[in-house]
């Protein structure tokens, strides 16, 4: 049981404050500076656009530069600051510790 509780207080302190939204795969959606998450075929990466073009976007990915053209993404999504999970987060852990304290004793 405890190790149970343990396993979920470490999954949830592992959670992001961030969640991604879906966007339109045109160049006006694209916003330089912004982080997304964007599908090629089966191949997925997260990046962060350095400038953009109408066709194409210089992103950076993986500790490099790259350049993406528009048309061959299949799916993006920004990244969003979520309030409800920065909240969440730390009153979750907060209540699994003090349940694990309270049950250990």
């Amino acid at each position: 049981m405890k190790k149970g509780l343990l396993f979920l207080v470490i999954a949830i302190a592992c959670q992001s404050c961030f969640s991604y939204k879906a966007v339109e795969n045109n160049s006006s959606q694209y916003e330089v500076g912004k982080s997304y998450r964007i599908k090629q075929g089966k191949k997925e990466d997260i990046i962060t656009i350095t400038s953009k073009t109408d066709s194409t976007l210089a992103v950076w990915s993986k500790f490099e530069t790259k350049t993406i053209a528009i048309d061959k993404i299949s799916k993006s999504e920004r990244k969003k600051f979520s309030i409800v999970k920065t909240l969440l987060l730390p009153l979750t852990i907060i209540a699994s510790v003090v349940l694990l304290f309270v049950i250990a004793h």
